[in-house]
């Protein structure tokens, strides 16, 4: 792995974890034993990398939803294949939704200075899936992008409610609230189409 691929993952890591104000340029450079200005050499500053890790982190989101886009099915059968990629995540897609869910709480000051939102095309692309739908008789008496952020937020809420909700359950009721959690969230969609 090349050292800037590596820069990437490491501050990927940490901006999940600790979000853009809780981690900064040393931290990450600390993590990877490498100096300060080492790091400043790949990215100019603690903003260009963070936008670098942003972009990273949307591709690898959609490379991952990608197989489920691309098939041939009703967009119905799409969003709730979606919904079970991103409700059941492998690890480096369940930190990514961690990532994102963080740059929605801290960017407050610097979404007046954005210059590029990565995680747009991705939620253009799931309200397209519910118009598309429309345009076929369906999900008539919903509105396309609150109903598709209404079901992102779900699944962000509940796997950053995770490592709470298996301190308060046992495994057994956890593993039974997870697949109920899913089971809702699909019938949502199917009793809005």
């Amino acid at each position: 792995m090349k050292t800037r691929e590596k820069l990437l993952l490491k501050a990927e890591i940490l901006f999940s974890e600790r979000g853009f104000y809780g981690t900064s340029i040393n931290d990450v450079a600390a993590e990877l034993t490498i100096s300060k200005q080492g790091l400043l050499h790949h990215f100019p500053s603690k903003e260009k990398l963070y936008a670098a890790v942003l972009e990273s982190a949307v591709t690898h989101l959609v490379e991952n939803l990608k197989p489920n886009i691309e098939h041939e099915l009703a967009p119905r059968e799409q969003l709730l294949n979606l919904l079970n990629v991103l409700a059941a995540p492998d690890k480096r897609t369940h930190r990514v939704i961690l990532l994102l869910m963080r740059e929605l709480l801290d960017n407050k000051e610097r979404s007046e200075h954005a210059h590029q939102w990565f995680l747009k095309p991705v939620l253009d692309h799931l309200e397209g899936l519910v118009k598309a739908s429309q345009k076929q008789g369906h999900f008539q008496e919903i509105k396309p992008l609150a109903f598709i952020y209404q079901l992102l937020g779900a699944v962000q809420y509940f796997l950053i409610s995770e490592p709470t909700l298996k301190k308060l359950y046992s495994a057994k009721t956890f593993k039974t609230l997870k697949k109920q959690h899913l089971l809702e969230l699909e019938r949502l969609i199917t009793s809005a189409y």
